[in-house]
């Protein structure tokens, strides 16, 4: 049986946060500049990060992943949205016992997205092309939708997703264009974060929108409004 409810921050932590997130960035940004491999541990060392000190339901929360094995976890399903008429939100993250492997197998697919990627834009050089360009902000956007698509922590998801999405972005030389908070672009991120995810049985996300927000945000850090 999942453990307890977990959908809002504390009242009294959004000091402590606002550090956590600084540190958080901080230690993602010197990820990208080493270009280091990407593995669930940094996924998990970010989410532990940002949550440090804060006021959760459960310490097993922090740093792991749903469907662990730990009474809190094993069966904790997370969705979002207006219940349809089956019973379950618009949107869910995969099932949580599916939680550990759809995630290594993300991670697998993100390292070969990124090593291609290494390998066309020089470390420490910004992208040449407008076609480079335009292929790591696809891969920005795929990699912060199919971690919302999977949804693997019981909440924060959306930020340790931004901080993904700055890893890649910092990696290439390129601002992080995606706040961590808050949210860019409001009505716009949410509707295409809401778009990544999927629903059972296939859980498919569509991240072309995503795409697009992400396009808009990046061209307002390089360009100005």
């Amino acid at each position: 049986m999942a453990g307890p409810d977990w959908s809002d921050d504390a009242p009294g932590d959004a000091p402590r946060f606002a550090v956590n997130v600084a540190r958080a960035l901080a230690e993602a940004a010197q990820q990208a500049a080493a270009r280091a491999v990407l593995t669930e541990f940094d996924l998990k060392g970010w989410h532990s990060t940002l949550y440090e000190g804060c006021d959760v339901p459960s310490p097993a929360y922090i740093g792991r992943f749903r469907g662990e094995a730990h009474p809190d976890l094993v069966d904790y399903e997370v969705g979002v949205g207006p219940l349809m008429p089956d019973g379950l939100p618009d949107r869910l993250g995969v099932w949580a016992s599916e939680v550990g492997l759809q995630a290594a197998e993300f991670l697998a697919r993100l390292r070969l997205a990124l090593g291609a990627l290494d390998g066309a834009v020089a470390h420490g050089a910004r992208p040449s092309t407008v076609d480079e360009l335009r292929e790591v902000v696809a891969v920005v956007a795929i990699a912060h939708g199919e971690l919302l698509r999977i949804h693997p922590f019981v909440n924060g998801n959306g930020r340790t997703a931004r901080l993904l999405a700055a890893n890649v972005s910092l990696r290439y030389g390129l601002p992080a264009f995606v706040t961590l908070k808050p949210r860019p672009l409001a009505v716009a991120y949410a509707r295409a974060s809401r778009q990544s995810m999927g629903r059972p049985p296939a859980f498919i996300g569509d991240h072309t929108e995503a795409t697009a927000v992400f396009t808009h945000l990046l061209a307002l850090q390089l360009l100005g409004p």
